[in-house]
């Protein structure tokens, strides 16, 4: 749970009382690798932290599996339009690395935003940093070539090559396995 609880500290000021309150409601989760956190269909009803492992964010397109996102440890995640807009998911979450996890409801969060102004703060922040984050690797999605994305993606996530299957990798980056293979060789 610290390492949650730093993690928030580091974009507001958390009081004690906060802290608490959060410690009581959060719950923490030992997942195996493999495991699936959401299915397609399914709401998704929780926001997480990745306190250790990695998280993968995937869906179907014409029966092929496409990553869409890959999360490291110490990040919040969660099915965005999903978990917001409370409507079904149009993609899987799993964990590609035994994780732990600690993760409230939508619900949890409103509380805590009601009666701990410096988290609704917090919630807004985020929500920011992942909207700048999803902007910039789609403007780059489209208007990079395969190396410059595949540079990117290693100046922002150094160990995705050791904790992610390049398979993933070149999916997430919208290239096939052979040019990612051929642009680690250079």
């Amino acid at each position: 749970m610290k390492t949650f609880i730093d993690y928030i500290k580091q974009y507001v000021e958390l009081s004690e009382a906060a802290e608490q309150d959060i410690t009581q409601v959060a719950l923490l989760e030992e997942v195996p690798k493999g495991h699936t956190l959401l299915k397609e269909g399914k709401t998704c009803k929780r926001t997480y932290f990745l306190s250790k492992g990695t998280i993968r964010i995937f869906f179907y397109q014409k029966g092929k599996d496409v990553t869409h996102w890959i999360y490291p440890d110490n990040m919040l995640f969660t099915s965005w339009s999903s978990y917001l807009l409370k409507k079904p998911a149009t993609e899987y979450c799993e964990t590609i690395e035994a994780a732990t996890l600690i993760s409230l409801t939508y619900d949890q969060w409103q509380s805590l935003y009601i009666k701990h102004p410096e988290l609704e703060r917090f919630g807004r922040l985020i929500v920011e940093e992942q909207m700048a984050m999803i902007d910039d690797f789609y403007k780059g999605y489209y208007f990079l070539t395969a190396k410059e994305k595949y540079n990117l993606l290693i100046e922002a996530f150094p160990s995705i090559i050791q904790r992610a299957n390049l398979g993933y990798i070149a999916s997430m980056l919208g290239i096939s396995q052979e040019t990612l293979s051929r642009i680690r060789g250079k």
